[in-house]
């Protein structure tokens, strides 16, 4: 028999105290669980726009800073020739332009090219006269371009340089124009009686960037190509008349003003 003075066990107690602590551990691993879901859900956030009203649209890199719509523009450009085989050409383009919007716009341009013999032409010249032929290769010279351009500017970025944010548009254009050329041995200057003038219809077709620099002041780099159809031999008296197509790209730098 039990001591009346011995108390007697309760279970409920140890019961009870047990719940108390599974619930504090249940507590703090809910608390745990909530806290990270939230950091994984304001991460996520960070880059998930969709809870945004579908009708307002953002564009942050697009924002334009600069304009051309309704404007005019005025460049003064300079550049090589990459692809005359036996001449080396530099040229002075001005060009004329007015954007109807951001995208379209409308170019007129004029090219005045100066013409030299390069190593490959005299080396040709050099075997000639060296098998005992007395002649010297007729090359043909283009020696201005004049032309009308449309211009589609559909791509405007920005990007960082040297800390500063640099503005550009990346355009391409194709237009028509008229080529002058020249025909003969040699140079005009040394055979200037044998050289023939021919004007040529010509398709043009190109691509460029338009750097922003302020307000009114761009740079552009510009690289556009010509392509006309011409007696391979040059339409000298007797020769055969047969055409081919023929093309040249330059690469032109040049800064220009907006009105």
């Amino acid at each position: 028999m039990n001591d009346c003075n011995e108390p007697i066990a309760n279970p409920w107690k140890n019961i009870r105290m047990k719940l108390k602590l599974w619930s504090v551990c249940a507590f703090l691993f809910l608390s745990v669980l909530v806290d990270v879901s939230t950091s994984y859900a304001a991460a996520d956030d960070d880059y998930n726009f969709s809870w945004l009203d579908p009708d307002k649209k953002i564009y942050v890199l697009q924002n334009r800073r600069y304009r051309k719509a309704n404007s005019a523009d005025i460049f003064l450009m300079g550049g090589l020739s990459l692809g005359d085989t036996y001449r080396t050409v530099y040229q002075v383009q001005p060009r004329l332009g007015y954007w109807f919007n951001e995208e379209m716009g409308l170019e007129v341009f004029y090219s005045d090219r100066f013409n030299s013999q390069n190593n490959a032409y005299k080396a040709l010249d050099q075997a000639i006269q060296g098998g005992g032929v007395q002649k010297s290769p007729y090359i043909r010279e283009v020696t201005s371009q004049v032309g009308v351009l449309f211009t589609w500017a559909p791509w405007y970025a920005k990007i960082n340089v040297f800390n500063s944010v640099l503005y550009f548009d990346w355009y391409f254009e194709g237009g028509v124009g008229s080529l002058g050329t020249q025909v003969g041995p040699q140079t005009p200057a040394e055979q200037g009686a044998l050289w023939t003038t021919q004007n040529l219809f010509a398709v043009y077709a190109g691509t460029g960037h338009l750097f922003h620099l302020s307000e009114h002041w761009k740079l552009r780099l510009d690289f556009l190509g010509h392509f006309y159809s011409a007696p391979i031999y040059g339409g000298l008296p007797g020769a055969p008349t047969d055409k081919a197509i023929f093309s040249n790209f330059a690469l032109n730098f040049g800064v220009g003003y907006k009105f």
